[in-house]
């Protein structure tokens, strides 16, 4: 999943993250798009069978019958970027909720 750079020996620990995070959104947009393609497509004409999904870095062609492991795929991506967007804070994980 992640996209390679040539220089990633010289990224300190808090790049790597911010790395990971920007593949995750990305892979993350990638299926949204295809699931609202194949959902939408189908209700419109119902003869849309298939879909590309394009990293940037491969292509994978998924199918109307693969939407529920979109559909499982999409929330362990959500989850996966939260936890990322918590690592990546500038003061650290914790998240601090005022009631007032």
């Amino acid at each position: 999943m992640a996209l390679l750079d040539p220089d990633f020996t010289t990224d300190g620990q808090r790049q790597f993250w911010l790395d990971e995070l920007e593949n995750a959104k990305r892979l993350l947009h990638e299926i949204e798009k295809a699931i609202l393609f194949l959902t939408r497509k189908t209700i419109e004409a119902g003869g849309i069978q298939e879909y590309t999904i394009d990293t940037g870095q491969d292509r994978q062609t998924v199918k109307r019958a693969d939407l529920p492991s979109l559909y499982v795929r999409q929330k362990e991506l959500l989850g996966l970027v939260a936890m990322l967007e918590n690592r990546t804070r500038p003061f650290g994980g914790a998240v601090r909720v005022h009631p007032w």
